[in-house]
């Protein structure tokens, strides 16, 4: 073995080891922490298929703190009682023996810091390289540079379910219900949905081809769009007769300020009632979800009670003159309502703000913090648990719906909607009794 290789696998290791040391930044809005204690922990997600795991730019994860340029970190105080050499086998083994190898060395590094993630046994603590980690970045921030599509497969075939409003590929005339058979010539049949981004994706102001086809149509044509930055807001809104609908699909940088807007705009219209639909909303970033709750709550309130590795429990209340507490509200909730978004769930039920309706939400009651690498990768790991203001832990099962419905896969917030339409004619006939708060 290469003793350079050996000893850059040694302090790659290292570097992993040592992402516990530091923090992840630090949280500031219209919420606290109990005096004192400075709460680290800023992502409360799931993982699906694609993280959405990120930091905006008064949050981000701090990167390993190096002396100089290329220095070496001091070895981590365990390092020395671990006997690596059942380690260097396994690499000889796969170097030697394995078929398709010998593999690059970095693939096998990257293997071996992604297993040092899986080794914790948690799903919610992950490895992403840097590429990963962009990606990531992107997607909470609400923006990225592309041409702005939504696609899922069909019949093997990317498939444009819509394009994003004043897009680049809106502009050029890209429509809803096409595939996508060809992206620069290169047929999309059978390409997974990471290939087919890797593909569309590329650098603000240059061109890619995309070849579309109508569906139930044989016809083709090739339009030619122009990259650039494309915003994705998390936050829509719509007006039922005097009720507000709100819907938040994820939680990032922009959503508090994204909902300020969005019930300042349904407030000029005097609504009487609020829908806030929370279905299928992933999670995301701590303080948006805190943020958001917020919004709704009186001053004081708890929102949520955080339980640290190493900064004991700490409160999360509203400060400031606090939000609306008047307005009748609704809240829709399913399955896929996770973390960031039973936080704000449970922070209106507990406090008897609001009715929840739906199904069960996820249960999910871990939060992380973001590690930065040397390289930009990001290593993402549960540092403690959040309950709700009324102590339920939500690692053992997700939050009751007052109301259980059961809640269709979509669309969304349209007349074919059946929960919010039944959500809709409950406020409009004022069934929705006084909620009880549910604090111990």
């Amino acid at each position: 073995m290469n003793r350079n290789l050996r000893t850059a696998m040694l302090m790659a290791a290292a570097v992993v080891a040592l992402c516990a040391v530091f923090g992840a930044g630090f949280v500031a809005g219209t919420i606290t922490g109990d005096p004192g204690i400075q709460p680290q922990a800023q992502f409360a997600g799931p993982v699906p298929a694609e993280l959405p795991a990120d930091v905006d730019a008064d949050q981000q994860p701090r990167p390993l703190a190096f002396p100089t340029a290329g220095a070496r970190p001091d070895t981590p105080p365990d390092f020395d009682d671990v006997d690596l050499t059942l380690f260097w086998e396994a690499w000889s083994v796969i170097q030697d023996h394995f078929y398709g190898g010998p593999l690059d060395p970095e693939v096998l590094r990257e293997g071996a810091i992604r297993g040092l993630a899986e080794a914790t046994e948690d799903q919610h603590t992950v490895y992403q390289n840097s590429e990963e980690a962009e990606r990531s970045r992107e997607r909470i921030r609400g923006s990225f540079v592309g041409v702005g599509i939504r696609i899922e497969l069909r019949d093997e075939t990317p498939f444009v379910l819509t394009p994003l409003p004043d897009s680049p590929a809106e502009r050029a005339g890209i429509r809803a219900n096409e595939f996508v058979v060809a992206v620069d010539g290169v047929s999309t049949r059978g390409m997974a949905l990471d290939e087919f981004g890797r593909r569309v994706r590329g650098e603000e102001g240059t061109s890619v081809v995309l070849t579309m086809q109508p569906e139930g149509s044989e016809d083709t044509r090739d339009v030619s769009v122009v990259r650039a930055r494309v915003i994705v807001p998390s936050v829509t809104k719509d007006q039922f007769d005097e009720i507000g609908y709100v819907r938040i699909a994820n939680f990032g940088s922009r959503t508090s300020s994204e909902l300020r807007q969005a019930l300042d705009d349904l407030e000029a219209e005097d609504i009487s009632a609020l829908v806030l639909d929370l279905r299928n909303n992933p999670g995301g970033l701590l303080n948006a979800s805190v943020r958001v709750a917020a919004q709704f709550l009186a001053q004081g309130q708890t929102i949520l009670i955080q339980e640290h590795r190493h900064e004991g429990r700490t409160r999360w209340r509203v400060q400031d003159e606090g939000g609306d507490t008047t307005t009748p509200m609704l809240v829709l909730v399913n399955g896929g309502s996770a973390s960031a978004s039973e936080i704000v769930a449970g922070a209106l039920q507990a406090h008897g703000r609001a009715q929840l309706m739906g199904e069960e939400t996820f249960g999910k009651g871990s939060m992380q913090e973001l590690h930065q690498l040397s390289d930009e990768s990001i290593m993402r790991v549960t540092s403690g648990i959040w309950i709700t203001p009324n102590d339920v832990n939500l690692n053992d099962s997700g939050l009751t719906p007052d109301v259980a419905h059961e809640s269709t896969d979509g669309p969304y917030g349209g007349e074919d909607d059946e929960l919010l339409q039944e959500a809709l004619s409950r406020l409009r006939a004022d069934r929705i009794p006084d909620v009880d708060p549910k604090l111990p």
